[in-house]
């Protein structure tokens, strides 16, 4: 989707695409793709990747990425690139995790606007029972983006 709708219309180069393999063991993947940005980073001078931006949704259940309530992707402090097991799915997400996400320079969080405004409030708000109210830049900014 991401292809067909922003990368392709943009004009974006293959080579500038970062993708997660999700056809392959998920705690491949994950690793796979860390250490893919890690490489990035190193080449940087940077201790961590920083993307530019991060485009995250929200789900009815305040989760964003694949960081789901309830979910052990949701403490983790070191890795910046998971598999997450989401039982309300019975399924692996892979996912980036917190410390990924808030070292980014810009996230944008692209809501329907039929979503809950009850859910949009208290995520914006910082209630922590929402993973999405996790979401906090320590040199970024964040914008919502509410439409249909």
């Amino acid at each position: 989707m991401a292809r067909e709708t922003l990368f392709v219309p943009a004009g974006v180069p293959e080579e500038s695409i970062m993708r997660m393999r999700g056809e392959i063991d998920p705690q491949v993947a994950a690793r796979e793709y860390e250490d893919y940005l890690d490489a990035i980073a190193t080449q940087c001078g940077e201790f961590i990747y920083r993307h530019d931006l991060i485009l995250l949704g929200l789900g009815d259940d305040g989760h964003t990425a694949s960081l789901f309530p309830g979910t052990t992707g949701l403490e983790e402090r070191k890795r910046t690139v998971i598999a997450n097991f989401v039982p309300k799915l019975n399924g692996w997400r892979l996912t980036f995790t917190f410390p990924l996400i808030n070292q980014a320079r810009h996230v944008c969080f692209l809501v329907n606007a039929n979503k809950s405004a009850e859910l949009i409030e208290r995520v914006i708000e910082g209630d922590l029972r929402f993973p999405a109210a996790r979401v906090n830049p320590t040199a970024g900014k964040v914008t919502w983006i509410i439409g249909q």
